[in-house]
């Protein structure tokens, strides 16, 4: 804790007003590449006569992270997993990222414990992930992912991740192509929150013209170590765009029931989307993968690479690129 108010930590700033001291480590040596701009004059900033103390309090510590899984087991292909992750940890109060998708992946939980007591069991194996310390960088699920690398490519179907499910209006999702056409059936059977008359696939259509499902080319979830280390089928789903808020620590509560979601029927149409997609890729017989859009990826990427090569007269085998794309296109 910091001292009282009118007692302000030290931190070296001398009382005197005007320009601060600069510290300079005298083990530290200039970098010839770097060239100064226009040299100006240090001034003081803010209110005059008005002096802020900063500080940062953190802790340096080797702390034990805990991933935590329920398993619903499969009663046909009890090796074949379908995983529905999100992570619990967060900078502040979370109430966006990650604990939106968190609450998410709990009323699935108890769905799916509702539809056990009626008899039911999935064809394939169900797991809800909770990963540890993915604000760090995703090290909860990148650790289990190293730990479990040669079965999971084999073994797990898709992962499907929520990590800030509500941040604000509109539906967004992102996927490999394999599963676009799940997805937008999926949307189709689910009713939009902001609309009594509509399913989230005719907002979805009336807002953007298209079907606009992104690709997962980031590295800002716990979807990157299953699909960029094990090459696993990914879903990441959320609804708005991006949010004032996030790490902050007014990612309330507050800010949830005042901005973001105020009857939380968005929360209700998240859950809604990624449980049914779990569904369908738990108990279809035949896996619901349309391997005709990912070709259509494939064949847009060759080109582009081709005419990029074109353009800046860099050697590449685009030959073999396109009889690879040819052939995968043959065999689906």
């Amino acid at each position: 804790m910091f001292p009282p108010a009118d007692d302000p930590p030290d931190l070296g700033i001398p009382p005197n007003r005007g320009p601060l001291p600069v510290r300079r480590n005298p083990n530290s040596k200039p970098n010839p590449h770097f060239r100064s701009g226009h040299r100006r004059k240090a001034r003081p900033q803010g209110i005059r006569g008005v002096r802020a103390h900063r500080g940062a309090l953190s802790e340096k510590k080797i702390a034990t992270i805990h991933n935590v899984f329920a398993v619903i087991r499969g009663s046909e292909e009890p090796d074949r997993y379908v995983l529905l992750g999100n992570h619990r940890d967060a900078w502040t109060y979370g109430a966006v990222d990650p604990n939106s998708g968190t609450a998410g992946l709990l009323d699935i939980a108890c769905r799916y414990a509702l539809m056990m007591r009626q008899g039911w069991q999935p064809r394939r194996t169900i797991v809800l992930c909770s990963w540890d310390a993915e604000e760090f960088g995703m090290i909860g699920s990148t650790e289990w992912v190293e730990q479990n690398l040669l079965n999971l490519g084999s073994e797990v179907v898709a992962y499907l991740n929520v990590d800030c499910a509500v941040q604000g209006p509109g539906f967004f999702a992102a996927a490999t192509p394999q599963l676009d056409n799940l997805l937008i059936e999926v949307a189709k059977k689910v009713q939009d929150p902001d609309s009594e008359s509509m399913t989230i696939y005719d907002n979805w259509m009336i807002t953007n013209k298209v079907i606009n499902i992104q690709r997962l080319s980031g590295v800002d979830s716990d979807f990157s170590p299953l699909l960029q280390h094990a090459g696993v089928p990914s879903v990441d789903l959320y609804y708005g765009r991006d949010f004032p808020v996030y790490h902050t620590a007014f990612d309330s509560y507050n800010w949830m029931t005042n901005h973001g979601d105020p009857l939380f029927q968005r929360h209700v149409a998240v859950a809604g989307v990624w449980g049914l997609l779990a569904l369908h890729l738990a108990d279809d017989p035949i896996l619901p993968f349309n391997y005709v859009s990912y070709i259509e990826q494939l064949w847009n990427y060759t080109n582009l690479l081709r005419n990029l090569g074109e353009r800046y007269c860099i050697p590449a085998p685009y030959n073999c690129i396109h009889s690879g794309t040819h052939l995968c296109s043959r065999r689906s």
